[in-house]
């Protein structure tokens, strides 16, 4: 039984969908292990990011358009796998800071605290407080999903054009009709 074609954004969406709930999975695990606030092994969900986009976009290539891609194609499959899994984990990050850890942002801002005090020593009780407040102010649950959609929104993007470099594999019969 022949598979029916699926455009770039329905494979996007499946894939970045599995990718999403592998960053989650992951997510979760670190909160478990109580190593959520880690900034060093918070970097490896970047790599289940990519590994999403690479392997959505290979199978896209070998299933869908018989072994080649452009660019284009390349970089809209990574695009959207990247977005959607994005979107994915900024609703969980929503519910995690809002239900599962309320006390996330006052970690957080502590872990800001400290940060100042390490990196300006010569700055103020007064001067630090002052930096603290002005981050809580970009620390709530909406600011931080609405931050999180940005960010993935531009890293996917730069991802994407990146990793569509490799990925594509342009049809050789295409170069010799031309």
């Amino acid at each position: 039984m022949e598979e029916k074609p699926r455009s770039v954004i329905s494979n996007g969406v499946f894939y970045g969908l599995i990718t999403g709930a592998a960053m989650i999975v992951f997510s979760l695990i670190m909160f478990l292990l109580d190593l959520y606030l880690n900034k060093t092994i918070n970097w490896i969900g970047y790599i289940f990011l990519i590994a999403g986009m690479v392997w959505g976009t290979l199978e896209y290539r070998k299933k869908y358009t018989n072994g080649f891609l452009t660019f284009g194609k390349a970089f809209s499959s990574c695009f959207w796998i990247g977005l959607i899994a994005g979107v994915l984990a900024s609703v969980y990050l929503f519910v995690f800071v809002q239900f599962i850890h309320p006390g996330f942002i006052n970690e957080t801002l502590d872990q800001v605290r400290a940060n100042i005090m390490t990196s300006s020593p010569d700055m103020s009780d007064e001067q630090i407080e002052q930096a603290v407040e002005m981050s809580a102010k970009f620390m709530t649950p909406v600011m931080m999903t609405v931050w999180g959609l940005v960010i993935y929104a531009v890293m996917s993007a730069i991802i994407g054009l990146i990793l569509a470099i490799f990925l594509k594999k342009e049809d050789p019969a295409l170069k010799t009709s031309m």
